[in-house]
């Protein structure tokens, strides 16, 4: 099994690669919550590094995170694992 971390280039935390096959394997990707209350994304490039290269650009892009915090920043994270964001329409 190979892992890799790459820091997200906005807001804090990390994108995680695993990958557990072999050949034309499955890559799953993982990352920390978005601490920004805007969406992110980020291109990476994956590489193979045995039998000749080959290269693949990904874009991996995450919702925005929770526009509500607490006092002290903590986000208010529900029952449900989700977490509240409040919309104020426009008037």
């Amino acid at each position: 099994m190979a892992t890799k971390v790459i820091p997200w280039t906005t807001g804090t935390g990390n994108i995680t690669l695993t990958y557990t096959g072999q050949g034309n394997g499955t890559i799953v990707v993982q990352s920390d919550d978005n601490n920004l209350d805007v969406s992110r994304s980020q291109s990476i490039t994956v590489e193979t590094t045995k039998g000749g290269t080959v290269s693949k650009f990904l874009t991996i892009t995450q919702a925005a995170g929770p526009n509500f915090r607490l006092y002290g920043g903590d986000i208010l994270r529900l029952a449900d694992g989700n977490y509240l964001s409040v919309s104020i329409p426009n008037s």
